[in-house]
């Protein structure tokens, strides 16, 4: 099977198209024939050695990066799925997964039935920013309806997934975004929309119960300010002292995203029912990893961006 391999840490360069074994899936897992794969920043960070390199320091070169994919079962060693079924999911993490590569063997029980409705590219780009936004906002922080959640980066991956979940469970909605990017975000359901080139969002916003963090640590502090007392901020871009949101009277906590096949099978339902949509603002085929990953190392992402593995 064709793969996008990297044999070293590096920069974009170092991605190699070549042929790898075809993977062989255990009892309890399925093999799927992959027709599109997510690109996230985590992918970006593993890349050059940071992201969760670090889970697997003993894993040897070439490796195949990504987690999320959308595909076909081609072989079951699973009661869950039968050839043919097509599914969706996010296997493995922070463990490789290999999803950059025509065939994934993934467990049956992080994976969940495509929805009807949606594309295999839509569907490549939703797990583990939908996994992120429910585990944060939901897990986590325990949102509830009629309270008020500042979703940080409401154009991004992350980011406009949780403004769709957050009005889908009742609460009122906050977020950050550019100029460009005001129209998307309000039509996604934020009633009240920062642009922050030109507003200090800490400046305008108050009595805000839940912080969704997806921006520098640095402007952690910005945030608690906005909060009201007990609220709860949920980090995914870097670890919290207990000190920090306690100058504040407020709880913090980092999260890192797991796999859960109950909850992305509830995300699928709201995919049918058409509660969420998710946003892709390019694809490329495998050839191109490269300029996929270009392409989100330069920030400002509106949705996603998908590797195409039929293109």
């Amino acid at each position: 099977m064709k793969a996008a391999v990297i044999h070293r840490f590096g920069a974009t360069d170092c991605f190699v198209v070549e042929e790898r074994p075809t993977p062989i899936p255990s009892q309890g897992e399925v093999l799927v024939e992959v027709h599109a794969a997510g690109v996230n920043p985590i992918d970006l960070k593993t890349r050059i050695g940071q992201g969760v390199s670090h889970f697997w320091p003993e894993t040897h070169f070439p490796i195949v990066l990504g987690w999320d994919i959308s595909g076909v079962v081609v072989e079951s060693k699973a009661p869950e799925y039968k050839v043919g079924d097509e599914v969706f999911g996010m296997p493995r993490f922070p463990e490789l997964a290999d999803a950059y590569a025509e065939f994934v063997s993934a467990p049956a029980n992080e994976l969940t039935r495509k929805p009807h409705n949606i594309s295999h590219i839509e569907a490549a780009a939703i797990p583990l920013d939908a996994l992120t936004a429910w585990q944060a906002l939901f897990d986590t922080a325990k949102l509830l309806a009629n309270q008020t959640v500042l979703i940080h980066a409401g154009a991004g991956g992350v980011g406009h997934l949780a403004i769709q979940l957050a009005k889908w469970k009742g609460a009122s909605v906050a977020s950050t975004t550019s100029n460009k990017n005001i129209a998307f975000v309000t039509n996604l359901g934020a009633e009240k929309v920062i642009d922050y080139t030109s507003t200090n969002y800490w400046e305008v916003l108050s009595n805000i119960d839940v912080v969704f963090h997806m921006i520098s640590p640095d402007l952690r502090e910005k945030s608690y300010q906005t909060m009201k007392s007990g609220g709860h901020l949920i980090s995914i871009t870097g670890p919290i002292s207990p000190e920090e949101p306690a100058a504040y009277n407020v709880n913090g906590q980092f999260i890192s995203v797991r796999p859960n096949g109950k909850q992305i099978a509830q995300i699928a339902e709201l995919l049918r029912s058409g509660d969420i949509k998710v946003e892709i603002d390019a694809s490329y085929p495998l050839r191109d990893v490269a300029k996929a990953h270009k392409h989100v190392e330069g920030g400002h992402t509106k949705g996603k961006v998908v590797i195409d593995l039929k293109s």
